[in-house]
């Protein structure tokens, strides 16, 4: 049979394959690594992989993991239980094979039929994995196993029945992501694709045709982030393999970007072009074209801007109008989008094709609602862009890799007075003029750019915190009074958008919970009240009562903190002197501590933090200022952060300034009853 036409891979599944010929030939452990006890390249490791072995092959059908790790400690048996990825519509079962051998060379091997050894994970009413337990596993074993996935391809049409089922068979694919960096420290890993599938091979004379956003995308390409030296190599048969050599284990550090975009892996895709100039000119344009398809000005977005911006004297009334309008339809991003029974039974549209759409309904995804808010903008006759960017909170925008699948947050940038205006219309209780804080400092795609774009950071003046403390001394070190927290920017969207998608009980318990770390040992705090709480018009403002033992009685003196308000927060770069991962603190911000202390009757201040002023150029500065009146104090201490993102190798001067920071904090403040005239000082 001859196929003369193209055939298009939509999906993968599984499907039971007899892969006997696959079946694995273990390796006989060495004495080293029998008698290892400890792995000097991951000190203090409960385990280590010792070899690893993955294997994408298309034209066998089939997709494996062999691995081969050593437990060094009791942690290191939770490795025992192997995961593998499974398909919950599938009837097939996958291959597995393994033993355990322990130190001595003794050799226990898996026994039993795989569907009784694999234990099923649920989620909801899907099968997403299956796990199994290698078995008598003790300190100072080998852990040895393979798994197998047979594949199959995708759907055919324009065949027959019987046709069909032999070029899906043939058809059979999967294009790999390899996860190069794993949990424990990897000796050795290799890697091999096989791309092609029978079909590919033109076994029966045709082609498999692939598609991508509706386009052919005929060729494949792979991006990489792997070690210095490390290189996928494609063969002059054209397949891909990675030879890689002592991969270290993940590192979980603070403050970081997404793991997902900091991992060492090769991703493997298929797409339209070759280069990225080509495929981001393009897709920009593609993009675009639908976007103001969506966004079309049709004549009742046209009549909703007139009534909306009726009185309007300016261009950014107009825009605020707007977005005031936008910002009151329900988010379904913070609520829940409707079923089709119930957009059925509410005599809705069941798939929204259009802004005027979404007019209708007064709802939607943050998406379609900023994809409105342009359609509305554009019909009231200011310049309106969209621009697609990656959430910084969940990826880093990689421009090599070329697929608009990594861009899932639409923002509108306005032309106000020649100045960019970035606007969220998707983010509930996001003040006009800024932007959550995970789409600044973010790539993707504008409609008036022809390469990728990002977003501008924040500036330091829409992120403060103020923090103002009213508090009464008593002469056994205990302190009673009312603190006020006034929040704007992201600090304040993050307690709103959690009181919008849970309620305020839950927000004022968490917020609650957070107090420990700023308040200092021995002092209790409680939210009173918020005030606006429910808007973005005004600050946010949370007054807090507070409780406790604060100062040390030594003699007639009381020594308690400098400053109120824990420096905690300031300490977080510390503990750790180098770092790999670069630092993401999300956003600019300034904290502004002022806290009045009213003495008890007849004592004075002895000591108390001189006014100081501690500036990182370009970064960072701190400022402090200490008034004192007859029976009462005021320390202001007031820092602002002017960056968001930096390179690790700029952490040893944070870590040097960090330190000069937590070195000012610990300074005291000292009370004692003031001495009579001609009298001895407090405490000789």
């Amino acid at each position: 049979m001859r196929l003369s036409r193209s055939v298009v891979v939509f999906a993968i599944t599984v499907l039971t394959l007899t892969l006997d010929s696959n079946a694995q030939k273990f390796q006989e452990p060495t004495k080293d690594e029998l008698q290892m006890t400890a792995d000097p390249k991951a000190p203090g490791a409960s385990a280590v992989i010792l070899y690893r072995e993955e294997t994408t092959d298309n034209r066998s059908h089939y997709i494996s993991s062999y691995v081969r790790i050593k437990v060094l400690t009791e942690l290191g048996k939770e490795w025992a239980t192997v995961q593998v990825p499974y398909d919950a519509g599938s009837t097939a079962t996958p291959i597995i094979e393994g033993r355990t051998i322990h130190s001595d060379g003794t050799v226990i091997p898996l026994t039993g039929k795989a569907s009784d050894l694999l234990v099923f994970k649920t989620i909801g009413a899907n099968v997403k994995a299956a796990t199994f337990n290698l078995p008598s596993v003790e300190v100072g074993s080998i852990l040895e196993y393979k798994w197998t996935v047979p594949l199959t391809g995708g759907s055919v049409s324009g065949e027959s029945d019987a046709d069909e089922g032999t070029f899906s068979s043939m058809m059979a694919s999967s294009i790999p992501v390899w996860n190069v960096q794993h949990q424990l420290f990897a000796h050795r890993e290799h890697f091999y694709y096989n791309p092609k599938t029978d079909m590919d091979s033109n076994v029966l004379g045709s082609d498999v045709t692939y598609f991508v956003d509706g386009e052919r995308a005929s060729y494949l390409l792979y991006t990489q982030h792997l070690p210095a030296g490390a290189q996928v190599s494609r063969s002059t048969k054209d397949d891909f393999t990675l030879d890689i050599r002592d991969v270290p284990a993940i590192q979980s550090e603070s403050n970081a970007p997404p793991a997902s975009s900091m991992l060492y892996r090769v991703r493997f895709y298929y797409t339209p072009y070759t280069t990225p100039t080509a495929y981001w000119e393009n897709e920009i344009k593609r993009w675009s074209g639908r976007l103001n398809d969506f966004a079309g000005q049709t004549n009742a977005i046209k009549d909703a801007a007139d009534q909306i911006t009726a009185g309007a004297a300016t261009p950014e009334a107009k825009a605020r109008k707007l977005y005031d309008a936008v910002q009151a339809f329900e988010n379904t991003d913070f609520t829940r989008q409707k079923s089709d029974v119930e957009r059925a039974q509410l005599h809705m549209k069941k798939q929204v094709g259009k802004a005027q759409d979404v007019l209708a309904e007064k709802s939607g995804s943050g998406n379609s609602l900023a994809a409105l808010y342009l359609a509305l903008a554009r019909a009231a006759g200011l310049e309106a862009y969209g621009v697609q960017v990656a959430d910084r909170d969940q990826r880093i925008f990689d421009p090599n890799y070329l697929s608009l699948d990594q861009l899932d947050t639409l923002l509108v940038l306005l032309k106000l007075d020649g100045k960019d205006v970035y606007l969220d219309p998707g983010q509930k209780l996001c003040p006009f003029g800024l932007i959550h804080w995970s789409h600044s400092l973010a790539g993707g795609l504008a409609q008036n750019s022809k390469v990728p774009a990002y977003t501008p950071p924040n500036l330091t003046k829409d992120a403060i915190t103020a923090r103002s403390a009213n508090l009464t001394l008593d002469p056994q070190g205990n302190v009673t009074g009312t603190i006020q927290i006034l929040m704007n920017g992201p600090a304040a969207m993050r307690w709103r958008q959690l009181a919008l998608t849970a309620d305020s009980a839950e927000a004022q318990k968490q917020f609650n919970g957070t107090l420990h770390e700023v308040l200092p040992q021995g002092i209790a705090g409680e939210v009173d009240h918020f005030q606006g709480l429910d808007t973005a018009a005004t600050n946010l403002l949370a007054v807090v009562k507070v409780s406790g033992s604060l100062a040390t009685v030594t003699g007639k003196r009381l020594i308690m903190p400098g400053f109120f308000f824990s420096a905690g927060s300031r300490t977080q770069f510390l503990s750790d002197t180098n770092r790999t991962a670069p630092i993401d603190l999300h956003y600019a911000e300034q904290v502004i501590d002022d806290v009045i202390l009213h003495l008890p009757a007849g004592y004075s201040v002895e000591s108390a933090p001189p006014p100081t002023q501690l500036p990182w150029p370009d970064h960072a500065a701190l400022v402090v200022k200490t008034t004192s009146a007859p029976g009462v104090i005021d320390i202001k201490h007031i820092f602002a952060r002017a960056f968001i993102l930096l390179d690790a190798k700029e952490y040893p001067a944070l870590h040097d300034y960090y330190q000069k920071l937590a070195t000012n904090d610990q300074q005291q403040l000292v009370v004692a009853p003031a001495a009579a005239p001609g009298a001895a000082p407090a405490g000789d």
